[in-house]
């Protein structure tokens, strides 16, 4: 049984972002696989403590208000702070922002102690990262392709592109397509490359079957 939420354009409000999750926290189980997918802006604080926020919609500047950006911004903490309390021991989540593997900074901060802890739970956990850029790289949107360049190659991976036979597409197939197929779209399309980064830690995992 797959449970799905989608908030788009003006639906896609911190709160209403936020109260989705709780409703996942509540409903999800051990066994489950959770994947969280944003599209949208995003941007690492400019001030003494910079953290990577999610920029929901009702934020209306990015830069040069950190105040509103604390506020109404989804910080990478409090991302962090859902993947651990989410009971889904298989979770994915993939980011297409600018700047989004800003992100992942304080996953590395932290992941010696997530690796010791998963590696006391079932072999089937895992929690992996993957983003559409490096942290001072901007996310590319091209009108031809209907898409962000990360999301275009994500959908072609998921379609079967990135299955190595089995007819299935697990993660870590999922990272190596981006890595190899997002670079050389990008120079395509705008003439300079754009390289996803990524974080992981414990199994690898199926999230789609192909007919």
């Amino acid at each position: 049984r797959q449970n799905q939420y989608a908030l788009y354009n003006s639906e896609a409000t911190r709160d209403n972002i936020l109260a989705t999750l709780d409703t996942i926290k509540a409903e999800a189980n051990p066994r489950d696989v959770f994947i969280f997918y944003y599209a949208g802006h995003g941007v690492v604080s400019e001030d003494d403590d910079p953290d990577f926020f999610l920029a929901p919609y009702e934020i209306t500047q990015l830069y040069g208000e950190r105040r509103i950006l604390r506020q109404l911004g989804i910080s990478s903490e409090e991302l962090l702070a859902y993947s651990r309390d989410i009971p889904a021991q298989k979770q994915l989540f993939l980011l297409d922002a600018c700047q989004s593997a800003g992100a992942l900074k304080s996953l590395a901060v932290r992941g010696a102690v997530e690796e010791r802890a998963i590696a006391q739970l079932a072999r089937s956990s895992g929690t992996h990262w993957l983003t559409a850029t490096g942290s001072e790289q901007f996310a590319t949107e091209f009108d031809s392709l209907g898409h962000g360049a990360f999301t275009h190659t994500l959908l072609d991976a998921l379609d079967g592109k990135a299955d190595s036979g089995d007819k299935r597409v697990t993660v870590n197939e999922l990272k190596a397509y981006l890595e190899s197929e997002l670079p050389a779209i990008s120079q395509k399309h705008k003439g300079s490359p754009q390289y996803p980064s990524s974080y992981g830690y414990g199994q690898d995992f199926p999230i789609a079957l192909l007919p």
